[in-house]
């Protein structure tokens, strides 16, 4: 059997056409499907009766960003307090997290702390914390997941 968690996440959004400018200018994403608004049925089962939203997909290297705004219901994004969250966050890795963090700032999103040294290795990385303009919460990294997987275990293992 394959398992292969590399598909999407979802993110929902106040205002698609910002969250795309956002997803593809500041992180570097490309847009994947044109905006299209989504109702009927379907919607309705998974989301509630009368669900309306505008969606698309921004694509990455790997992986992918959904991206919905929803016209009915609209209710706020509320903040993303992460440890009372059961999704806190997603990582997309970068060549440069210092640079990616200056497209988002730019952007018009915000950095949770300064860039910080991940540790744990024999070869730097870096990551950081960022907020997209709705405040839902993802991290850079310049290593990738079996880098961070190595800090982790020789961290431990130093414990």
């Amino acid at each position: 059997m394959t398992v292969r968690a590399d598909h999407h996440i979802s993110v929902r959004v106040s205002d698609l056409d910002r969250s795309i400018r956002f997803y593809t200018e500041a992180v570097g994403g490309t847009l994947l499907t044109e905006p299209v608004v989504r109702n009927g049925p379907i919607i309705d089962e998974v989301f509630g009766q009368g669900a309306e939203a505008r969606m698309c997909f921004v694509g990455f290297d790997s992986n992918s960003v959904e991206l919905w705004q929803f016209l009915n219901p609209v209710t706020p994004i509320p903040y993303s307090d992460q440890p009372r969250l059961g999704i806190m966050h997603f990582a997309i890795t970068v060549d440069d997290v210092d640079a990616a963090a200056a497209r988002v700032v730019a952007g018009g999103g915000k950095l949770r702390f300064p860039v910080k040294d991940l540790g744990g290795g024999d070869t730097p990385a870096r990551f950081v914390y960022c907020e997209d303009p709705d405040g839902n919460v993802f991290e850079f990294l310049d290593t990738d997941l079996h880098g961070t997987l190595a800090r982790l275990r020789a961290r431990n293992q130093g414990t």
